[in-house]
């Protein structure tokens, strides 16, 4: 049905996220969809609507006049969004791709980001990388593109929920197909060799990782509050699942955390200005150790130890490698690491040899069972010896023995 005098025609409304509504007007000008907004009210809007078209029919209508009002700068809004997400676990990782994304489309507004931009973007991601100036250039991989899509992705979403945008652009891009996870983990040889090269006050803390399955952040954020070294337990005030997690520790790890504290004791009683609520406090004592430097230190040895491939994260596969390894099921695993669902660990299962030949022996012991799940029993068989064994086979019944027509032996 054709709108009352055509008063309504092309303008928009929507409200945002304060719950006010704002007008938009759309126009279609060679061949394609304009946007234009917001307005503060529909007669604003509406003024707009009647100006354009008089403008597109006297051939004086152009778009890039109009087009930037009402949107926000990407620089501005990306930093109002970062604001709204300072619980994420990794912040490192948020101001890089806020950084990256601000600088991609500097003194650009939100319409800027189109699909064809974010093409460009990650074509230059996937060749030059996020440091461009880095000598020699680092190109990131496609997993890591996909990390800065999803984040502004995520914004993107905000923008639209705040009424700045109608549309989400990344949305409309496939994302790289990512390889599966890697099993990478330490034998007892790598980790001997590891720790030998890291030295003797740092070895600890590689073992302290293998023993417990923390993240690299998780464990350099470690306070003496949030460890309960009575009960054996962790407490993890900020997580990756952004709720408080508790990790059990097995004895060695207890004991691990004892000679640290007792060290940072032996420290502080010595000089009382050293104390620090850090479990790995850094040289300023109110500050805990700078992860990535310490990483740094990490690599060295790694390189050191001759080992490839080996990360931070990979004594966090350790961790789970050895949980499979011993027999422990799907579900502990997960447990242990803090997953929400056994997905993710699927990948150790052909790490338990022990498990799986205990599974598949029972296809050898099919049938063989000493058990019989039902008998019939007649009047005339009721003085019948039973069957020794439960088999269909008849396999292990002393010779001589006849079957009674009677028994019937049915097969669980």
């Amino acid at each position: 049905m054709a709108r009352a005098g055509r008063k309504d025609r092309g303008l928009l409304s929507r409200v945002d996220a304060a719950g006010t509504r704002l007008w938009y007007v759309r126009l279609w000008h060679e061949g394609r969809e304009r946007r234009f907004g917001s307005f503060p009210n529909k007669t604003k809007a509406r003024e707009f609507y009647e100006k354009a078209k008089l403008e597109q029919k006297e051939g004086r209508f152009f778009p890039e006049r109009y087009q930037h009002g009402g949107y926000d700068l990407v620089a501005d809004f990306l930093a109002h969004h970062a604001t709204r997400r300072t619980h994420r676990r990794d912040q490192r990782s948020e101001r890089q791709f806020q950084a990256w994304w601000t600088e991609f489309f500097r003194d650009k507004r939100l319409n800027a980001i189109t699909q064809d931009a974010l093409e460009q973007a990650r074509k230059q991601l996937l060749t030059q990388g996020s440091d461009p100036l880095a000598d020699p250039a680092r190109p990131c991989t496609p997993q890591r593109v996909n990390r800065y899509l999803a984040w502004l992705r995520h914004a993107l979403n905000m923008a639209i929920r705040d009424g700045k945008l109608s549309s989400n652009p990344v949305r409309k891009l496939s994302m790289y197909r990512e390889p599966s996870g890697s099993t990478r983990y330490l034998t007892v040889e790598e980790e001997a060799a590891l720790c030998f090269a890291i030295g003797s006050t740092y070895a600890p803390w590689i073992r302290l990782a293998i023993l417990t399955g923390l993240r690299r952040s998780e464990q350099f954020s470690l306070r003496w509050a949030d460890a309960d070294l009575v009960h054996g337990f962790l407490t993890l005030p900020r997580t990756k699942a952004g709720h408080v997690q508790h990790i059990p520790l097995n004895a060695e790890a207890k004991h691990l955390l004892e000679r640290l504290h007792a060290v940072a004791e032996a420290r502080t009683i010595a000089t009382p200005a050293l104390r620090s609520a850090w479990v790995f406090p850094s040289e300023n004592p109110a500050q805990p150790i700078d992860a990535c430097n310490f990483y740094r230190r990490y690599l060295k040895a790694v390189a050191e130890a001759k080992l490839k491939g080996v990360t931070w994260h990979t004594l966090r596969h350790t961790f789970a490698s050895r949980l499979a390894m011993s027999g422990v099921t799907e579900y502990d695993i997960a447990s242990c690491l803090r997953h929400a669902g056994t997905t993710l660990v699927r990948r150790y299962a052909h790490l338990s040899p022990t498990h799986l030949r205990a599974v598949v022996e029972r296809v050898s012991s099919y049938g063989k069972g000493e058990s019989v799940s039902a008998q019939r029993v007649t009047p005339e068989s009721a003085n019948s010896r039973p069957i020794p064994s439960g088999t269909v086979t008849g396999t292990g019944m002393g010779a001589g023995e006849p079957i009674t027509p009677s028994a019937q032996v049915v097969e669980t």
